[in-house]
């Protein structure tokens, strides 16, 4: 058995980059996109053509313009609509639009609706989200890492990025953080940190612990790393003891730089294992909302009992709770090659407790609120927030409505067989899925109920004979200046896919706005007089800043509070005489921690509440 040592993987990389057809980067400091458009626009919903103005900045963009509902989640329950009936949302607002595919450069352009549905028929006047949701579809992807393997196979997903820092604050340049795949040569058991912004090339911007354990036993398999949100120095993971028969646990760590992980014997580790028996060789994901530690199993397959769980652990070592995901469980309805089911991937949403789960071998698409699981695990209450079974005739290559079985999307010819290889969810709450096994595709995108925007390709990958996995990837979404999606390298088949571009990462552009379109006038007024109104504030979700508009009928005191979920004051907005009219204030939340909090604006008899939601 071969033990690959640090300085082993130190001199596979030098040669790989010395060997390679890159040029030396510099810094990295990409292009970022930005879109910028109002925050709400005017419409009276006549069939008139509305231009939605807004401006591309840093690159030029392919944009997709999305109407949602707005208000509305609580009335939606439990309502099953698309292609046959494989759509579930419930309580949650939801697409009635989607745009055809526009071509925009920098600079200021515009849009036109003509206030329909998807189907052609008038919506009915109101208020409504917008979003526009854009990548950089010419430019050729820029190295981010030749060291950092940002996509992940077939497995879990090994890297993520950390937006925050230990404070809890955005991070100026953000984190590369998690562990090499288990089946790399000379990088088993490495874990690792990266931040953006050095030079892609130099290997001195490369933390690395490593974990003996698995470079000393070939049956151990794990996933990715989860960084204590406290405490960059921590680190935790799940491992795995063997295949189709065996344990899980979880573990934490001391991350050492250059040296061994220290693990930590009284946190959790083999005397908790779970015993299990007949699954797959995936590796078991680890992610965090900053709240918990998120583990997913790895799936069943073809083999012995039901393993598909989700488990909640807390960072004190708490097993939260412990959920078999049923819906992911076929045994009575294999598809042509054996399996029951997949093993999804994982990808937290940017609201407290909202998680996106998907397959590589199943269409199953599902957005979940683990909320009332942490109280307790029975409950599954308003658990799944929206389902795409069967992909819902999207992210699915053998949708035919006769297919045996239904939930099987993979067709038997594999150069047209899609696999989803990774998830990743945005600000505004896009879903970017990357695909493998479907000609030129790279990736596709959904709206925040799911439904499917469209398929899309990188301007320089020229692989179209789906000879390998291409990965997927992630993005980066703090409003920073390294916003975008990462993803592996295009490779071609004279390439060894273990040390070629897949195990590195590359940068390309995107971004997304929103608003609200509506049929209230901008100023509300009655007999000359203003009305007391407390509008959404916008953006919600946000980070860290939202604008709270409000207005009030006469001169008068004012307050603005905002309140936690307890019912405790966090901050007073506005204590102060203000005159009639309409009113703005802008709230800053960056030292407080992610979750709903509620705003209250006062003026004399007057008083409204409204839930907003802070993302982390």
């Amino acid at each position: 058995m071969e033990v690959y040592t640090v300085n082993t993987f130190i001199v596979v990389l030098i040669a790989l980059v010395m060997s390679s057809t890159w040029s030396f980067a510099g810094i990295f400091a990409p292009s970022v996109m930005t879109l910028s458009a109002p925050v709400e626009i005017e419409y009276q919903f006549d069939g008139t053509a509305l231009s939605i103005p807004f401006t591309v900045g840093g690159a030029p963009a392919a944009v997709w313009f999305v109407i949602n509902t707005y208000g509305k989640a609580s009335e939606i329950v439990g309502v099953r609509n698309g292609f046959l009936g494989w759509h579930y949302v419930n309580k949650i607002d939801t697409t009635v639009y989607v745009s055809q595919r526009y071509q925009r450069e920098v600079g200021s352009t515009s849009i036109s609706w003509d206030g329909n549905d998807q189907d052609g028929n008038a919506v009915t006047a109101g208020t409504y989200s917008y979003y526009l949701w854009a990548y950089d579809d010419k430019s050729s992807r820029q190295l981010a890492s030749s060291f950092v393997m940002i996509g992940f196979d077939w497995d879990c997903q090994f890297a993520h990025i950390y937006e925050k820092g230990e404070d809890g604050l955005s991070l100026s340049n953000p984190l590369f953080v998690g562990a090499q795949s288990w089946w790399m040569p000379g990088r088993k058991g490495q874990f690792y940190k990266w931040q953006m912004g050095g030079d892609p090339n130099d290997i001195a911007n490369y933390q690395m612990t490593t974990v003996p354990l698995y470079a000393a036993n070939e049956a151990y398999v794990y996933g990715g790393a989860v960084f204590d949100p406290r405490d960059y120095s921590i680190f935790y993971h799940c491992l795995q003891t063997g295949w189709g028969g065996s344990q899980q646990a979880m573990l934490k760590y001391t991350f050492v730089a250059d040296g061994e992980a220290i693990q930590d014997e009284d946190w959790l580790g083999m005397d908790e294992a779970w015993d299990y028996s007949g699954i797959g060789y995936q590796g078991p994901g680890s992610y965090t909302d900053r709240n918990y530690i998120y583990t997913l199993s790895t799936g069943l397959h073809q083999y012995g009992e039901e393993w598909n769980k989700l488990i909640c652990t807390s960072f004190e070592g708490e097993i939260i709770f412990s959920k078999m995901m049923h819906d992911w469980y076929m045994p009575d309805d294999p598809n042509p090659h054996g399996y029951v089911n997949g093993s999804p991937h994982l990808a937290y949403s940017r609201v407290p407790y909202h998680w996106f789960l998907l397959a590589h071998t199943s269409c199953m698409h599902q957005m979940i609120d683990t909320t009332r699981l942490v109280v307790d695990p029975d409950d599954e209450s308003d658990m799944v927030i929206f389902s795409n079974s069967n992909g819902d005739y999207w992210m699915d290559s053998a949708y035919s409505p006769d297919v045996e079985p239904a939930w099987y999307c993979l067709a038997d010819d594999k150069t047209i067989s899609m696999r989803r290889d990774s998830i990743a969810i945005d600000r505004n709450g896009f879903n970017v899925m990357g695909t493998s096994y479907f000609g030129l595709t790279s990736f596709g995108v959904s709206t925040q109920d799911g439904t499917g925007i469209g398929y899309m390709q990188f301007a320089d990958d020229t692989i179209s004979d789906d000879w390998d996995v291409k990965g997927g990837g992630l993005l980066c979404d703090s409003q920073s200046s390294y916003d975008g999606l990462y993803y592996s390298g295009a490779m071609s088949p004279t390439e060894d896919w273990t040390t070629a571009l897949r195990a590195s990462t590359w940068f390309v552009a995107s971004d997304s706005v929103g608003g609200i379109i509506t049929n209230e006038p901008v100023a509300v007024e009655e007999d000359s007089q203003t009305l007391f109104t407390v509008n959404q504030n916008l953006p919600n979700p946000f980070n860290p800043t939202t604008t709270i508009n409000f207005s009030i009928p006469a001169d008068d005191h004012v307050t603005v509070e905002v309140f936690n979920v307890a019912g405790q004051k966090v901050d007073t907005l506005v204590n102060d005489f203000m005159g009639a009219g309409k009113h703005s204030v802008v709230w800053d939340a960056s030292g407080l921690s992610a979750g709903v909090y509620f705003y209250t604006v006062k003026s004399g008899e007057f008083s409204k509440t409204i839930k907003m939601t802070l993302l982390k």
